[in-house]
């Protein structure tokens, strides 16, 4: 009986090796997408405040669709790599020059330390 189970248990190892590296490998291409979400937001408010003498924009709305007749600075308002809204303060308390943009992270809370920015 021992030995009947021995490849079970080898497959089962094997199976579940493979569930976590496409978790790992999940979160990882979560968090890139988050990141370069953000830089495209930094981006845009960056070209944004070039044409609005200095001026932040209200929201990342704003920069999807100015309404002063003005290109749209981004195609649409970006999400981070789980789906969900981003955060965008401007000026930022980080950098009073740019703005602050971040992500809640896989947990979805911005009070947790594993937020992405």
């Amino acid at each position: 009986a021992r030995r009947a189970s021995r490849p079970a248990l080898a497959a089962l190892g094997v199976l579940t090796g493979l569930v976590v590296l496409g978790r790992v490998h999940a979160e990882r291409r979560a968090v890139f997408a988050t990141r370069a979400a953000i830089a495209t937001v930094l981006r845009a408010v960056e070209a944004f405040r070039a044409d609005h003498g200095g001026r932040c924009p209200v929201s990342m709305d704003e920069l999807a669709a100015p309404g002063d007749g003005a290109q749209p600075y981004l195609r649409r308002v970006p999400t981070d790599g789980w789906g969900r809204a981003l955060r965008m303060r401007c000026p930022g308390r980080k950098n009073p020059e740019a703005a602050d943009v971040s992500s809640a992270g896989p947990t979805g809370s911005f009070d947790d330390p594993t937020q992405v920015e």
